[in-house]
């Protein structure tokens, strides 16, 4: 049967087909409250070519999940795998309470510590709404992480909770400082959010026998890696979607 994964984040919804092979391509992304867009997706045969498909979705945005399952099966989808939570990945983790940890993370790992050289400790940084680090022992082992906000969450917070300051987002980086209050507010987001994941990136290496691997995902990772500047970063579009492809062929196999 053929599968898709799909990533359902709390502003995105992102999605690819699974090859026989386990990779993961034709991938798209779409508002995540706008199901106008999936049904028009789903009509030209970019979100599903057949209802017969077999589904795995990742959700970290509970109301929007259940559209989304409605949405499916109101398309002819019967075969859905749901990971809302770390506890339902089944990723090695030394988290005290992994059903309250976003499957998102999990599976940002699980794909991480698949193509990166093993037996070595790692970092994971997934650049969406809120930006996390995961910090993974040398023996694979997830010991947990670091949430912040992101640059869009930064950008709303600012605007929602003053009286004057505009909506602004940084999408490239900005001179450190600014002569009008956009520019100034481009300068505080953009450089405050690149020195908090440069800053978590070193204090969560500390400890570590040797230089950890780093991998970037996400919408904002092309952005912010390179002003973090960490030497042998990469960055893998879809981590989350490669994890869930990974793990896939075991939990199509359920009845």
């Amino acid at each position: 049967m053929r599968r898709m994964v799909a990533d359902l984040g709390n502003s995105r919804l992102k999605w690819g087909r699974v090859e026989t092979e386990g990779r993961v391509v034709e991938t798209g992304s779409l508002p995540a409250e706008d199901e106008m867009t999936w049904a028009k997706a789903w009509d030209e045969g970019s979100l599903g070519k057949a209802g017969g498909l077999a589904w795995m979705i990742s959700s970290v945005n509970p109301v929007v999940a259940e559209r989304l399952a409605k949405f499916l099966k109101s398309r002819g989808v019967t075969r859905a795998a749901w990971y809302r939570s770390a506890a339902e990945v089944g990723v090695r983790h030394a988290l005290e309470r992994p059903e309250t940890a976003g499957a998102d993370r999990a599976l940002a790992v699980v794909a991480a510590v698949a193509r990166m050289p093993a037996g070595k400790p790692g970092l994971v940084v997934l650049c969406g709404t809120a930006v996390t680090v995961e910090r993974i022992a040398a023996d694979g082992l997830w010991q947990g992480g670091a949430i912040a906000a992101g640059l869009t969450l930064t950008a709303k917070a600012l605007n929602l909770l003053t009286a004057q300051l505009p909506l602004v987002v940084p999408r490239a980086a900005p001179r450190s400082w600014g002569n009008a209050t956009g520019r100034a507010l481009e300068a505080g987001i953009y450089w405050g959010v690149v020195g908090a994941v440069r800053e978590l990136l070193a204090r969560q290496s500390e400890g570590m026998a040797e230089k950890p691997w780093v991998v970037w995902s996400g919408g904002d990772a092309v952005t912010l890696a390179p002003a973090v500047g960490l030497e042998g970063s990469v960055i893998v579009p879809d981590l989350v979607l490669h994890g869930l492809a990974a793990i896939s062929s075991d939990a199509m196999a359920l009845p």
